[in-house]
């Protein structure tokens, strides 16, 4: 735990969920947190909480997809804390629908954000990162879903997650030389509004998607704290990738890789079996 306290954590998509669960982590191990989210007053609520149990914290605004937003996050975090060790590129968020009936509109702003926002945050962070000395640390989290051959109307979020592990893997190799850390976390189903993601779509990028599983908080999930801590475990140990799902959806899980795994060695003329 020494790599964590009394160093500076900040972490987007924070004002619930997955976010706000690392922040609590985080913040119980010694660090201090910047609460970043596009909802502010979610933001402000959260680090209000940890403040009150006496743990240094503040709230944020940002827009991930809004580079110059995300500058702005950069400098009041190490004008706040002056430095930042661990970097939590958390924010994210989903729809549905078969990738012919959706629109440009609805891809555009999954990428914004889950793409896009983390590259903004990773051209905003690391710049200052690499120029302090010590433990530091970046975490991106992308999804069970980007290991998934059969996405099920969910092609266009799991491809924005294929990217966000494919960019993490190919940070962690660049910036091991400097010895900055990187670890992909893959969450499974989880307790958060991530089916009411839409709530926050900008009307820029046209007419919300169909919601047809609702707008409330992901059924038969594992709780948000389970991930955080998951999560922590994992950027201790320097873990490339750190999964975190249910039991009852391990085996699932597995089956599901493995036909990946099937569909590769067809392809390599391997003749894998079923």
């Amino acid at each position: 735990m020494d790599h964590l306290n009394g160093r500076t954590a900040v972490i987007t998509g924070a004002a619930s969920g997955i976010g706000a669960a690392l922040a609590a982590e985080l913040a119980s191990h010694g660090m201090s947190v910047v609460v970043a989210d596009i909802d502010a007053d979610g933001a402000h609520h959260v680090a209000g909480e940890l403040r009150a149990r006496g743990l240094p914290a503040i709230g944020a605004r940002v827009d991930v997809s809004d580079p110059e937003s995300v500058q702005d996050l950069a400098r009041r975090s190490y004008d706040e804390f002056g430095s930042v060790e661990l970097l939590c590129n958390n924010a994210g968020v989903l729809l549905f629908g078969a990738i012919a009936e959706s629109s440009l509109g609805d891809w555009r702003w999954l990428s914004s954000v889950n793409v896009e926002g983390m590259l903004n945050c990773l051209h905003a962070f690391l710049q200052r990162m690499r120029a302090q000395q010590g433990w530091r640390h970046v975490m991106n989290t992308a999804s069970t879903h980007a290991f998934l051959p059969d996405p099920r109307h969910t092609a266009l979020y799991s491809a924005t997650k294929h990217a966000i592990v494919g960019l993490s893997l190919g940070l962690r190799a660049e910036l091991a030389p400097e010895g900055i850390g990187v670890t992909v976390l893959c969450p499974g189903q989880v307790a958060t509004r991530i089916l009411d993601s839409q709530r926050n779509r900008s009307e820029a990028f046209g007419e919300r998607a169909s919601e047809p599983f609702g707008t409330g908080v992901v059924p038969m999930a594992i709780e948000p704290g389970q991930v955080a801590r998951d999560a922590v475990e994992g950027v201790l140990r320097d873990a490339p990738i750190v999964f975190s799902l249910p039991e009852h959806g391990r085996e699932e899980f597995r089956a599901q890789v493995e036909e990946l795994w099937r569909l590769t060695g067809t392809a390599l003329g391997d003749h894998v079996e079923a």
